[in-house]
């Protein structure tokens, strides 16, 4: 996966890490936040963006906390610290 533009490489990921614990826990970036940990208040929402089948590059928000480490293969996730300061 690729995290504020930076390729990680994750060997034997644990099924049951969600994106919001190893971005909380095993990075430097702290802005991504557990609130609920149900989805429903949004402090642990990222932006994931794809490339559909088409070529065009899609954007979406994602709630951290429900998705699991392992379903990230191949997404290039941004946090807050990567949205940029100007």
């Amino acid at each position: 996966l690729s995290l504020n533009g930076e390729v990680v490489t994750i060997d034997n990921p644990d099924p049951s890490v969600t994106l919001n614990d190893y971005i909380r826990h095993h990075t430097k970036y702290t802005g991504t936040k557990l609130g609920c940990g149900e989805g429903g208040c949004g402090a642990c929402a990222v932006i994931v963006s794809s490339v559909d089948a088409s070529g065009k590059e899609t954007h979406r928000s994602l709630n951290s906390c429900l998705r699991p480490l392992v379903a990230c293969d191949g997404l290039a996730i941004t946090t807050t610290e990567g949205l940029g300061t100007e």
